[in-house]
């Protein structure tokens, strides 16, 4: 149910996939939060600043969780390290998908692109990254500064993305902590943070229309909205959040040895 001063809309459990709590004043019942989670609906909540600090997850939203999880510490390096080239791969050609787009000078990103090895073992990505983002936010923008609106509105938005792929991960019944590449101590998403790269870029695309702009609840309201984008995976049309599903289940049934290809996230052609 949703209450607008006199307005008071309900919207059954069926369509809801995530909800986005934005201030620290809402107050949720224990059995509100109950079934929520019973439905495998993200509830996702921000600190005072308004951004995103932390989401709950159930803890049992798959039947063969433990199974999965057996087979997610077997995962033969090999595979992982094709997935992870796969990932990176299409990472960078969305990337070069957005320049295009902007009219901006491909040549550098596309040079080093062409470099790129097997399990990205030269860190193509992250040098990369170094050259896509002052081409696109100027010479003078750097992902190190945490004031910046423009890197504000890019965390809101990836952690909007992760948020979504832990979702799918916990509910095929794996952990979000193993990852096929990330593998830091302190980050409890590793395999989240790996199978999201390919979607970053739809966030670049929204936060390039909105760079002149201050990161109001505007600005967050179209950063959310990626979620509905519609995006191509695997040849075909879905809304981005049903993409993300898609992309989760088929990269375990690859490394999983259920499948043997692996899918490519794209830019929807605009004609």
């Amino acid at each position: 149910m949703v209450q607008k001063t006199t307005e008071i809309t309900e919207i059954p459990f069926h369509q809801i996939s995530c909800i986005l709590v934005a201030t620290t004043q809402v107050v949720i019942t224990g059995y509100l939060i109950s079934k929520l989670t019973e439905a495998n609906i993200k509830i996702i909540f921000c600190d005072s600043d308004h951004n995103p600090c932390s989401e709950l997850n159930g803890y049992y939203s798959n039947s063969n969780r433990n199974q999965n999880i057996d087979k997610q510490f077997s995962w033969p390096i090999p595979k992982k390290e094709l997935l992870w080239t796969n990932i990176v791969t299409n990472k960078i050609e969305n990337q070069i998908y957005i320049l295009k787009q902007q009219k901006l000078d491909t040549t550098e990103v596309t040079d080093e692109f062409n470099n790129i090895k097997d399990n990205d073992r030269t860190n193509r990505e992250a040098i990369i990254a170094m050259k896509y983002f002052p081409a696109l936010f100027g010479s003078n923008f750097s992902r190190g500064n945490p004031k910046d609106d423009i890197n504000k509105m890019l965390n809101y938005g990836y952690t909007i993305l992760l948020s979504t792929v832990n979702q799918e991960v916990i509910a095929q019944g794996y952990l979000t902590q193993i990852g096929i590449h990330h593998h830091s101590n302190q980050n409890d998403f590793n395999l989240s943070s790996d199978l999201m790269e390919p979607f970053r870029q739809f966030v670049d695309q929204i936060v390039i229309e909105h760079q002149e702009d201050v990161f109001d609840e505007d600005t967050k309201l179209d950063i959310l909205a990626v979620l509905e984008k519609e995006i191509t995976y695997n040849d075909k049309n879905y809304i981005l959040k049903n993409a993300i599903t898609q992309h989760v289940q088929n990269c375990f049934k690859f490394l999983d040895a259920k499948k043997q290809s692996i899918a490519k996230v794209e830019f929807k052609d605009e004609v």
